[in-house]
């Protein structure tokens, strides 16, 4: 009986042994799995984030929206002027910096050589308005009440940033602010 008992002790050691070295080679897997899907997440982040900010849409989707007086824009009524369209929103902290350099641009260019565009997402007339008022904004500004038009655009963050040549080609498209200023994308 009591070499049985050993047995059976023994069989219960080696068992919990298996299930020890088991848990432990599970673990170490799930680490390493975990290390490499970590790292491989990190390129494919660096890799998105420049698509999200740099990416490439070739044509210019055309677009009519309303601006604060009820009257309509169209995109494509700019076809042979370069655009440059802004989206944002008032509750934005990015998009409220950016205004004075939107304001210094426009004073500049006046709508000759270029056009500013900037697209009010998901915003009241109302508080638009004030916006406007309060910031002394000259620059045509549109409403695009249900966001369509940013969707469109595939603005995931905001301010977003697009240049339109003369033919409608998007040439530049980023959020915030571009590295060589406004100015810069004309060079």
């Amino acid at each position: 009986m009591k070499k049985f008992q050993n047995q059976i002790s023994n069989q219960s050691f080696k068992s919990q042994s298996l299930n020890y070295l088991l848990f432990k080679y599970s673990f170490v897997i799930w680490i390493l799995s975990f290390v490499i899907l970590s790292s491989t997440a990190n390129v494919m982040g660096e890799t998105s984030r420049k698509s999200v900010d740099q990416r490439i849409i070739p044509y210019a989707s055309d677009f009519t929206l309303k601006d604060l007086k009820g009257n309509s824009v169209t995109l494509s009524s700019f076809k042979g002027k370069k655009v440059l369209l802004t989206f944002g929103a008032t509750w934005c902290p990015y998009c409220v910096q950016e205004v004075a350099d939107l304001k210094a641009f426009f004073d500049k260019h006046q709508d000759k050589d270029i056009k500013l565009i900037s697209v009010d997402i998901r915003e009241t007339a109302d508080k638009v308005a004030a916006f406007i008022k309060k910031h002394d904004i000259k620059y045509t500004v549109v409403l695009d009440s249900d966001g369509e038009i940013a969707r469109k655009y595939e603005v995931y963050g905001i301010p977003a940033v697009f240049l339109i040549d003369e033919s409608g080609i998007v040439k530049y498209s980023g959020s915030g602010k571009p590295e060589g200023g406004f100015e810069g994308l004309l060079k």
